[in-house]
């Protein structure tokens, strides 16, 4: 297998045909490993994510509308405007004259969001320099721990289990950086890419603290409000006091707090979102993304899995595996598992990785067609810093971003933008965005199915600093 990474180089893929079919799943989103200091590391069976379900009946499949939302007052809540000093991407939303096009709005987001994969690949870099390369922003939800070395592993009180340690079952993880580094170097490490990333406009969200699924004790699914709101401080203290905490001196500036974090996910889509969204909303939250729907739905405030609430819900939406007649969520980790069962400490042949590559650009590209010559609701992709299958998704998904994010009336923006622009749009109008009452534009660049896209950026390995001590590493 050749090994590839590395922020900042373009290169090119072989063209592939689509993988086989497969029966019809819905994959939940949990990975069933953690990467801890370059070493892929197995959970206990109890916190691993339960198989893949077939879709229920608050998960529409693409194409059939969600269930009536549950509308509640607007939240009152008032955000910071974004900085707009060395942004990268599009220029902000702006309010959309009555009766025109709305733009095609893209939303790419990551969980966990740890500074490197594998030891060996700085993700983190990478992503920001695809959006400065490509004209988009992201929303990067980090996971609290990964700004907690090793060794202040036990700072984190997981609800119902108590404190955590580090390489246990318990799904969680500290600082995660390139291999080389100290603990106290990974840390620092992921408070620059965090700080630098704030300052080019991208967002940081939330995916909590630990990642336990399913329902053994401790998993999210199980949580109270009480659960959540202990998170919630938990994550706030290790954003607030990540130089104290882990020691640091001098300290670093991230260049924002617990305060300029108003939305999230939860470990593998799970949890009670009636205990969750009222602790979200007493934060000041602006909106969380981790129930489903479909694709062809604009977003409302609640959902009728929710209740009434003041959030906005971004749902991961239901979507065609290209090339197939079955339904998945727009995530990478659903591709990786409708491929092979995720089965990512397998090795496979080129030309496979390069197949399903390929596959799940096209997927990501027929969502977006759908969307931009439709009703124009918000595109949503969901993702992990991985290097799954040689790459295949991460590689799929920069392609993605570099063949759509410049084209006319498209904005790669974060889901913080999404909902301080929703808020300025009143319900009519967005009643008449969701039933397509605008004129449709033609895309004049539609993409050439089972073809790579040229000039695309792909991850490169870190390479070493000469002098700078043994395996130390620079992206």
């Amino acid at each position: 297998m050749t090994k590839r990474v590395a922020h900042g180089r373009r290169g090119n893929r072989p063209a592939s045909v689509p993988a086989r079919p497969r029966t019809l799943l819905l994959a939940m989103v949990c990975a069933a490993v953690m990467v801890v200091g370059g070493v892929a590391l197995k959970l206990d069976p109890s916190a691993a994510a339960p198989p893949p379900r077939e879709p229920s009946r608050s998960t529409p499949p693409a194409g059939v509308s969600s269930p009536p939302p549950v509308t509640a007052p607007a939240p009152t809540t008032t955000v910071a405007p974004i900085p707009r000093s060395s942004r990268v991407g599009p220029p902000p939303l702006v309010p959309v004259p009555a009766g025109q096009r709305p733009p095609q709005v893209v939303v790419v987001s990551f969980d966990g969001s740890g500074a490197a994969v594998d030891g060996t690949y700085p993700m983190y870099q990478f992503w920001r320099d695809v959006g400065r390369a490509d004209r988009a922003r992201m929303s990067f939800l980090l996971s609290g721990p990964y700004l907690l070395t090793h060794d202040q592993i036990g700072r984190y009180d997981a609800p119902q289990l108590g404190a955590a340690r580090q390489g246990l079952g318990l799904a969680v993880s500290g600082a995660l950086g390139l291999r080389g580094l100290s603990q106290s170097q990974a840390v620092s490490a992921q408070m620059v890419q965090l700080r630098d990333s704030v300052t080019e406009g991208h967002e940081i969200g939330t995916h909590f603290n630990g990642h336990i699924c399913g329902q053994s004790r401790g998993s999210v699914a199980r949580f109270s409000a009480t659960d959540w709101a202990q998170e919630l401080r938990q994550f706030d203290n290790m954003v607030d006091q990540a130089n104290v905490n882990n020691g640091l001196n001098p300290p670093i500036d991230l260049g924002f707090t617990s305060k300029d974090v108003v939305g999230s996910r939860t470990p593998c889509l799970e949890g009670d979102f009636h205990a969750l969204y009222p602790v979200l909303a007493q934060h000041g939250y602006l909106y969380d993304t981790s129930p489903t729907g479909a694709a062809t739905d604009w977003p409302h405030r609640g959902a009728a899995t929710t209740g009434p609430t003041p959030l906005w819900v971004f749902p991961l939406t239901g979507i065609p595996l290209y090339g197939t007649h079955r339904s998945m969520l727009s995530m990478d980790y659903n591709l990786c598992y409708d491929q092979d069962g995720c089965q990512i400490d397998r090795s496979y042949p080129a030309a496979q990785t390069a197949s399903w590559r390929q596959q799940a650009l096209d997927t990501y590209r027929q969502y977006f067609e759908t969307s931009y010559g439709g009703n124009r609701a918000p595109v949503f992709l969901g993702n992990h810093f991985e290097m799954w299958h040689a790459g295949a998704y991460t590689d799929a998904l920069a392609a993605f971003v570099h063949e759509n994010c410049s084209k006319p009336e498209v904005e790669c923006v974060t889901y913080k933008e999404l909902a301080l622009w929703l808020n300025q749009v009143p319900p009519d109008q967005q009643a008449a965005w969701q039933a397509g009452q605008f004129p449709h534009l033609l895309d004049l660049r539609p993409p050439a199915y089972g073809q790579p896209v040229p000039g695309a950026l792909v991850p490169q390995p870190a390479v070493a600093v000469p002098g700078a001590g043994p395996g130390a590493a620079s992206p």
